[in-house]
């Protein structure tokens, strides 16, 4: 059976059955700041949070395509006296979109263990151990963009098998998501402080911090005006989820959009464009945005087609090709290269979205790394030919970009290279 509900009420449902709120203050926030920090070690990019009655504080990993939030933390395990399970057959299961239900008959019940308990599986993206665990709720504390302190009670999570931190960063207990799914952390935040469901995400470069900002706030200059200036595309919805797990026909809860073709420097790569649409029936094809990868990887036609055009513009610059450095397929003499305020001076790359004056420009410091003291490498990597999905674009080649994931409309914002405007992602704020 099937039935359909007003966006209104299924909101109010929402607002009081799964998520409520408290205020340290009188004031209405329009905003909630995280801290992006990048690992050096596994490239992860990572924020903070803090949940509990003690206030355990943690970092994890951030993925922008996850569905939820899931970690393992000690530090919880034996303070989490705010923590009580998601009882299967509730609303707050239904909202959560729960797989099935797990018994655990210790006494008494802790975090990972609880009997009659709503069920999903975690996955960790970078070894692809997916745990089934109980789903659980305490109060995550988050932090105002004017520095104040709200209380998010009932906010939804998995306490997970130790195992899932594996080849996760070593200060990291976990990860949180950012899907489009009801339980990732805007979602929350929104439905709980009645804030607009998006968010701003600049990531940075180097060892300094950049920022998430969750909600509609005033950035901090020069991050306004930059704002007003922001090329706008759609965030499409693949019709096939892209989880192993779930259901065929529900959506992808990853963000994607429409690329159309690809540019090297003036000239358009001859593509086979049937690989960047999303096969309605499988799901495969198309282009998601994935903080979970570092470097875009491309399906391998499309890699080589890049490769060869990106090498005959860069020999016309006089830049020498070398041996190829693992995991990289095209690498230059660094001597070669020019260097600029936007990083080596080689020919750009764009991703053209909607029309031919709507493109995303990747110039040398996104499109190029440094290996070595006398290899500089092209950024992007080879999908193999059966690549479920044609473009993942990583987070290196989103570093010091302003992306404005605007869910609530389906549109993803972003700026041109912030160090082409002279800033970075570590002076990004919001007022």
């Amino acid at each position: 059976m099937s039935f359909k509900m007003s966006p209104s009420i299924l909101s109010a449902l929402i607002f009081s059955l799964f998520v409520s709120s408290s205020l340290t203050n009188g004031a209405t926030p329009q905003a909630f700041t995280f801290p992006i920090k990048k690992d050096a070690t596994t490239n992860q990019y990572y924020t903070t949070i803090q949940i509990g009655a003690n206030f355990t504080t943690f970092n994890t990993v951030i993925d922008i395509g996850g569905k939820f939030a899931w970690f393992n933390s000690l530090d919880y395990f034996e303070s989490a006296s705010g923590y009580s399970p998601i009882l299967c057959g509730t609303r707050q299961c239904q909202i959560a979109n729960g797989i099935g239900c797990v018994f655990c008959f210790l006494s008494p019940p802790v975090p990972g263990c609880t009997n009659n308990t709503c069920s999903d599986y975690a996955l960790n993206p970078f070894s692809g151990t997916q745990g089934y665990s109980g789903l659980g709720q305490d109060t995550l504390h988050v932090f105002s963009t004017s520095g104040d302190r709200y209380d998010l009670k009932d906010f939804p999570f998995q306490f997970s098998d130790p195992v899932l931190r594996e080849e996760l960063a070593s200060q990291t207990a976990g990860l949180v998501g950012l899907g489009r799914t009801r339980i990732s952390l805007q979602a929350q935040i929104a439905s709980a402080f009645g804030v607009r469901q998006q968010f701003a995400l600049c990531i940075p470069s180097t060892g300094n911090e950049g920022k998430l900002i969750v909600g509609q706030g005033n950035y901090k200059s020069p991050f306004q005006e930059i704002s007003k200036k922001l090329t706008t595309t759609s965030l499409i919805r693949n019709p096939v989820s892209t989880d192993m797990n779930e259901r065929i026909g529900n959506l992808s809860v990853e963000y994607f959009i429409n690329v159309k073709s690809i540019k090297v420097g003036n000239k358009a790569l001859s593509l086979n464009n049937t690989l960047l649409s999303i096969n309605k029936r499988t799901g495969t094809g198309g282009t998601n945005l994935r903080t979970v990868r570092h470097y875009t990887i491309l399906h391998r036609s499309i890699y080589r087609a890049l490769v060869n055009e990106f090498v005959a513009a860069a020999a016309s610059k006089n830049i020498k090709r070398v041996a190829s450095v693992s995991p990289f397929g095209a690498c230059f003499d660094s001597k070669t290269i020019g260097n600029t305020n936007t990083g080596p001076d080689v020919p750009n790359i764009d991703f053209v979205l909607d029309t031919t004056s709507v493109f995303w420009r990747f110039l040398g410091s996104n499109s190029m790394v440094k290996v070595n003291k006398d290899v500089t490498c092209l950024a992007f990597l080879d999908g193999g030919v059966d690549a479920f999905t044609s473009i993942v674009v990583g987070g290196y080649q989103m570093q010091d970009y302003l992306l404005e994931f605007d869910v609530a409309s389906s549109k993803l914002r972003f700026s041109s290279s912030l160090l082409a405007l002279g800033t970075s992602c570590s002076q990004f704020g919001a007022t």
